[in-house]
């Protein structure tokens, strides 16, 4: 599926004019096709929508290498794929990104990539178009630190989704209805939606004032006894009634007060613990270890599903990270 169909601004079949118009529009510094065939397909779409700067971008059916470098300007691009994968490092940081896993960029930081099949849909906007709506929404005290959001944006949640959904919304109304239709009351109220839904849907640091909780949360007992049970017992069988037992509470409560303080159940804390000590097994392992052994130990049974949790995660399949230990 194409977006801002209408808003087409460039399209190529020949590998270098689309270095030289890409060099300009997107600061995309190096472009090549990976394989003995050079040809491409890459059409590229945008629209403004007040500060936000929308963009569908289309590679072709070709295993692309982009690398982009880092601008000055504080702004950030939420990156949604609609077909294909990307292998992304994005300044030190490595990851995987498909139609299931996003990624927000911090465009002060250079990325580069290779990307199959890849098409994207994203948005491009200030930081401080981002503070200021928060500062409307919830007054000043909103604004004070940095916001930093989650660079991931995962899509099984569903309100990552949401902010999707209404990124197409957007998109469609701009090749709709709004096309020829000069409300600039209309765009104000879309772009709102938009700055409403990333601020309150996508995990970052202004998430718990926006949501009215407090700052900072007091760790209840029970909940650091349970935690601390975790990170004892990480390589050993753990159930619910084991946690609940030893903190001293109910299920219900010891499942609320994990959420208020730890954003997670217990179960899911105790499996990313797991998953943190297999990752620093993986990079110090000896020549006798392997992913299965190592997997298994921190109890990880399926080697399979291991294997699709830490990469989602940690953005490599654990045998790279095996590959490169110190």
């Amino acid at each position: 599926m194409s977006y801002l169909v209408n808003h087409q601004v460039f399209a190529s079949q020949d590998l270098h004019q689309a270095r030289d118009v890409l060099s300009d529009l997107n600061s995309i510094e190096k472009l090549d096709v990976v394989g003995k065939n050079s040809e491409v397909d890459i059409a590229i779409h945008a629209a403004e929508l007040g500060k936000i700067g929308l963009l569908y971008a289309s590679l072709g059916a070709r295993r692309v290498r982009i690398q982009t470098p880092s601008i000055d300007d504080e702004d950030l691009f939420f990156m949604f794929v609609t077909s294909g994968s990307a292998q992304v490092k994005h300044g030190s940081h490595e990851c995987a990104v498909s139609t299931e896993r996003g990624l927000i960029r911090n465009m002060q930081l250079p990325l580069s990539a290779i990307e199959d099949n890849f098409s994207v849909l994203g948005m491009q906007l200030p930081v401080s178009k981002l503070r200021a709506h928060a500062h409307a929404l919830m007054g000043a005290d909103i604004a004070r630190g940095d916001l930093v959001f989650d660079p991931t944006l995962d899509l099984a949640r569903p309100e990552t989704q949401h902010v999707r959904d209404t990124l197409e919304y957007a998109t469609n109304a701009l090749d709709g209805p709004l096309r020829h239709l000069a409300s600039p009351r209309l765009r104000r109220e879309l772009e709102d939606l938009l700055l409403t839904n990333i601020l309150t849907m996508l995990p970052n640091s202004y998430s718990d004032r926006l949501k009215d909780r407090p700052i900072s949360t007091a760790m209840p007992y029970y909940v650091k006894r349970a935690r601390d049970y975790i990170h004892d017992h990480a390589d050993e069988p753990i159930s619910l009634d084991d946690l609940v037992a030893y903190a001293g509470c109910s299920y219900r409560t010891l499942q609320r007060a994990f959420g208020d303080t730890l954003n997670m159940a217990p179960m899911a804390y105790a499996k990313q613990v797991r998953l943190s000590r297999a990752h620093d097994d993986l990079l110090m392992a000896g020549d006798e270890d392997t992913v299965a052994t190592i997997a298994r130990k921190w109890g990880f049974d399926h080697v399979g599903r291991f294997a699709r949790i830490y990469a989602e995660k940690y953005g490599v399949m654990p045998s790279e990270a095996l590959r490169r230990r110190l």
